[in-house]
């Protein structure tokens, strides 16, 4: 895979961090900087992580850009948005973007995640995705089976301990 894309997943002193690093030039969308709240991230290069209850099929998903605009979204089942996308409170971006490569972290409260996911590191279920380059790559940690791109399938998730 070009640009080597890697991943990074760690639950430590109540935050749960999300690191990207790829090693190609970044795509960026114009409004995709540190600490940014950004729609459409996911047209350009992102990192995605996916997080379920598996007892409701509540979700959520947080995109993270290579300059460090993020974006975060609430769904009831898959792509049936539970409410507006919305910032969480003490959610940190951090990015160091260059022009050969990009390492971005998006550092989220625990406490901070919605309560109708009730997360849990035994229960929770998730995934870890890249939307990359042009023309567009797609890579997803879980196999979510053929045809096109659809990181929205939460029956094909995986369990979040052994995502860590």
């Amino acid at each position: 895979m070009p640009g080597n894309p890697r991943w990074g997943l760690e639950i430590k002193d109540g935050f749960l961090t999300l690191r990207g690093l790829v090693n190609s030039p970044p795509s960026c969308i114009a409004e995709d900087r540190e600490g940014a709240f950004v729609e459409g991230l996911w047209e350009y290069d992102a990192i995605e992580l996916f997080l379920l209850n598996p007892q409701t099929g509540f979700y959520v998903e947080f995109n993270l850009g290579p300059r460090g605009g993020w974006r975060h979204c609430a769904f009831d089942s898959p792509r049936k948005q539970a409410a507006p996308p919305e910032r969480l409170p003490g959610v940190i971006a951090r990015a160091a973007p260059s022009k050969t490569a990009w390492d971005s972290s998006l550092i989220i409260p625990l406490t901070s995640l919605p309560h109708k996911l009730a997360f849990d590191v035994t229960t929770t279920r998730g995934n870890v995705t890249f939307c990359l380059g042009r023309p567009r790559q797609f890579i997803s940690l879980a196999d979510l089976g053929g045809g096109a791109p659809d990181f929205h399938r939460p029956g094909g998730w995986i369990a979040l301990k052994e995502m860590l």
